[in-house]
């Protein structure tokens, strides 16, 4: 039998096209933080969805990871600055960087038994699919 159309992806496939448009465009203002893009990769691995994103230039204690069972929720912030006393400055954009994406995922997972860890600038999570009597969201350690 075939799979039941799913009439809220081409939603989220329109929110996902806005989010980088308006992404793009931060990007040509002047001055304030930084509004970065969060690049990802979902894949279903059988057992679990594997959620990779690149978050390079973050420690792992800037990074905030929330899921539930349809939804995983990245948000990254740093402030970062180096004032040289002695400099002129022409232009100063690296003194704040914030990120942030929502990301439907495929099927429904277990929040509360997802991993994750942060290597080389890329934030692996792994998420086992949900058992059906599980419920709730849940936040997620990065190691």
């Amino acid at each position: 039998m075939p799979e039941k159309p799913n009439p809220f992806e081409e939603l989220d496939e329109l929110i996902e096209r806005m989010n980088r448009e308006f992404s793009d465009l931060s990007r040509t203002f002047e001055g304030g933080g930084v509004l970065a893009e969060i690049t990802v990769d979902v894949a279903d691995t059988g057992d679990d969805i594997v959620v990779a994103a690149d978050l390079p230039g973050y420690a792992e204690d800037e990074i905030d990871l929330r899921a539930d069972r349809e939804l995983v929720t990245l948000s990254a912030e740093s402030d970062r600055e180096t004032v040289d006393e002695d400099a002129h400055y022409h232009r100063k954009e690296r003194s704040h960087q914030s990120v942030s994406r929502r990301i439907p995922l495929p099927a429904e997972v277990d929040a509360a038994s997802a991993t994750a860890s942060y290597t080389n600038g890329v934030l692996t999570v792994t998420l086992p699919k949900l058992d059906p009597d599980a419920a709730g969201g849940h936040e997620i350690d990065v190691e």
